[in-house]
């Protein structure tokens, strides 16, 4: 087996080190579709290792070589893997895939959980529940619903409840969910990249800040807004929202807020785009390396 698969082993660690520069170089929309992608592309490189590793090593044990018929010489040659390689790889995948499956069964048990939210009277896209604690978060789903407890909109005076409904509509508008699903999907898959998922909750919500702050014309505003809500409470009760408007690094949006809008400096973003080119060759390499593997085994 070529070297490139164990370079695909490394590759979710340079892809999380290019992570921040991303984030810091591109403005929030620019930098959750990119950070997203340099995710997904790390996850499957995990997977697709794994996968590689698994098959070559396990290529060397009795069972496979009585159905194949093949020469352990000549499968040597072509596949160098050693045994006990492959069994670690095969655990290492099933634990990973089991960690995937459970990762989406609390997912699913939790917007479940928020059915009967979805299920109430509501006033277009708004739903608002009558609780004495500020929260608001965005439901997606069909339909999508912004759901705001009374608490919240008692924080807000009118100006900053319609930043607030701004922000949580972005969230719909954009398809935030998905970002977020495909984040949580992958630090699943491998815990090294939890850095990644946590970057991209982050820059969905300044995504949605953002969206806001144009929608009311008013970047100080929206800082104010977020300000206001964040200090209406300190404990919100509950597992959160994937999409809470208080939920992701509150100081830090407000003085992003508080700043000029955000450029995209894509020429500093190089390294990432380098990281994920040299990864998917490592695929490729690693796929024919395994095609001549399978070539060697089928009979």
């Amino acid at each position: 087996m070529y070297f490139t698969v164990y370079v695909l082993l490394l590759a979710p660690a340079v892809l999380v080190a290019a992570g921040p520069t991303v984030s810091r170089y591109l403005a929030p929309a620019a930098a959750v579709r990119v950070l997203t992608c340099l995710t997904a592309v790390a996850a499957g490189a995990t997977v697709w290792a794994l996968t590689v590793l698994a098959v070559g090593g396990l290529a060397h044990t009795a069972q496979v070589q009585a159905y194949a018929h093949s020469s352990p010489r000549r499968l040597a040659a072509a596949d160098p893997v050693p045994y006990g390689f492959g069994v670690i790889a095969a655990a290492l995948l099933a634990t990973a895939l089991v960690r995937l499956a459970a990762t989406r069964w609390h997912r699913a048990r939790e917007l479940r959980a928020l059915d009967a939210v979805r299920a109430r009277p509501a006033a277009g896209d708004l739903i608002v529940l009558p609780a004495d604690h500020a929260d608001a978060y965005a439901l997606p789903g069909r339909p999508g619903r912004i759901v705001v407890t009374v608490g919240m909109l008692r924080a807000l005076p009118v100006d900053e409840r319609a930043v607030l409904l701004a922000h949580e509509r972005a969230h719909l508008t954009h398809h935030h969910h998905r970002y977020a699903a495909i984040a949580q999907a992958a630090a699943a898959l491998n815990p090294l990249l939890g850095r990644l998922r946590d970057e991209i909750a982050f820059g969905v919500e300044r995504w949605a800040d953002e969206a806001a702050a144009e929608a009311v014309a008013s970047r100080e505003l929206a800082a104010r807004s977020l300000a206001r809500a964040a200090l209406a409470t300190t404990c919100l009760p509950g597992p959160p929202p994937a999409l809470a408007y208080l939920r992701h690094r509150i100081a830090a949006r407000v003085g992003a807020l508080r700043a000029t809008g955000p450029t995209s400096r894509r020429r500093r973003v190089w390294p990432a785009a380098v990281a994920a080119l040299a990864t998917a060759v490592a695929l490729a390499d690693a796929t024919v390396a395994l095609v001549r593997c399978l070539n060697t085994l089928l009979p």
